[in-house]
């Protein structure tokens, strides 16, 4: 018994060596945050302009690009920009609404944004 906790042992401690070299990367970035707090472009293919924060914030303004492979979604539903944009001018200003926008943090683009009431 005592050679198996002993052996046990050794394994955790060996494992734990080999985990101190591994580094945690953040690969996508999720912000929840006020629709209020963000500045959309015309089109897909411009930057969105975003304070990582809900509400009245002191948060430095943030920029990320939007590209064709962003996915729009309104409540959890997927939608076209054009509808996005859309439902995004209704929902700006009502304070119980709310945004999740991810972010790659590697190219700096717009993975997805989710805006729901």
């Amino acid at each position: 018994m005592k050679i198996r906790t002993y052996l046990a042992l050794m394994v955790l401690g060996f494992g734990q060596a080999a985990f101190a070299d591994f580094e945690i990367v953040t690969l996508i970035s999720a912000v929840e945050l006020s629709p209020s707090n963000i500045i959309m472009p015309a089109s897909t293919n411009g930057m969105m302009t975003f304070k990582p924060c809900a509400g009245e914030c002191d948060e430095e303004f943030k920029r990320a690009r939007l590209t064709a492979e962003t996915v729009f979604s309104v409540a959890g539903k997927a939608v076209k920009f054009e509808d996005f944009t859309t439902e995004f001018a209704v929902v700006k200003n009502i304070k119980s609404s709310y945004a999740l926008v991810s972010v790659d943090t590697k190219t700096r683009t717009v993975t997805s944004i989710d805006i729901a009431r």
